[in-house]
C-alpha cells in the first residue's frame, strides 16, 4: 500500500469516528475546494452551487437550510441525472465536484459521516482526473515527469489537515444540527470557510 493509500485509509477511519457535525463541515470544505478546482465547468455542476451554499449554512448551525437541502436532493433523484442507464444516461452528476456536493448534502440530511467518506474519495478521484487532463493538455505523450503519487499524497494530507483544523470546533459543530444563535452562526461560518485551502495550480511537470 502506497503512502497516499495509507493516509486515505486513515482519513476514512477518522471521518467515521467524528461527530456528524464535523463530518458535514469536512464535506463542505472538501466540496468547496473541488468546486474551485473544477476543470470541466459542467452546467449541472455549476447548478449545484446553491446547494453547496446551503450545506455551508447548515454546517454553521442554520436549521432553515434543512428543508431546501431535502427538496433539492429530491429534485435530483427524480431528474434525468439520477438513473441506472450506465453510459447511456447523462453523466454530469458523476463529475467529481458535483458528486462531492451531493454527498455533502446527504451527509447533512442524514447526519451520517459515511457520506463524508464518499466526499473524501471523490477528492482523490479528482486528483487522478486533473493529472490526466494535465498530461493530455501539456505533454501529449506518456513520458512526462508527472508524479501522481505525490499529488494524491498531497490531497490525502490536505484532508488530514482539514480534520485537524476542525478539531477545536468539534463541540460547537456537534450542536450545529440543532441550531445555533445567528451571531454564532456567522462567526462559525466565517471560520469554516477560512479553512478552505487555496487550490494549487494544475499539476504540471516536476521542477528539477
Amino acid at each position: 500500500m502506497t503512502d497516499w493509500q495509507t493516509l486515505n485509509e486513515q482519513v476514512r477511519s477518522r471521518l467515521l469516528a467524528v461527530d456528524a457535525g464535523t463530518a458535514v463541515a469536512f464535506a463542505a470544505i472538501t466540496a468547496e475546494r473541488l468546486m474551485r478546482l473544477n476543470p470541466q465547468g459542467l452546467p449541472f455542476t455549476q447548478s449545484l452551487r446553491p446547494l453547496l451554499d446551503l450545506v455551508w449554512r447548515a454546517a454553521a448551525g442554520d436549521q432553515t437550510a434543512f428543508k431546501p437541502i431535502a427538496v433539492t436532493l429530491g429534485e435530483f433523484y427524480i431528474s434525468e441525472y439520477y438513473h441506472n442507464e450506465g453510459q447511456d444516461g447523462p453523466d454530469d452528476a458523476d463529475d467529481d465536484p458535483a458528486a462531492a456536493i451531493l454527498y455533502a448534502a446527504e451527509c447533512y440530511l442524514h447526519a451520517e459521516p459515511a457520506f463524508a467518506v464518499h466526499v473524501a474519495g471523490r477528492a482523490i478521484d479528482a486528483v487522478d482526473y486533473r493529472m490526466e487532463l494535465a498530461s493530455e493538455d501539456y505533454t501529449g505523450d506518456d513520458d512526462s515527469d508527472f508524479d501522481p503519487d505525490a499529488a494524491l499524497n498531497a490531497e490525502a494530507r490536505q484532508q488530514h489537515a482539514d480534520l485537524d483544523a476542525l478539531a477545536p470546533y468539534a463541540t460547537q459543530l456537534s450542536r450545529a444540527r440543532f441550531g445555533l444563535p445567528v451571531d454564532e452562526q456567522g462567526l462559525l461560518l466565517a471560520a469554516l470557510r477560512a479553512m478552505v485551502a487555496t487550490p494549487p495550480p494544475t499539476p504540471g511537470a516536476l521542477t528539477t
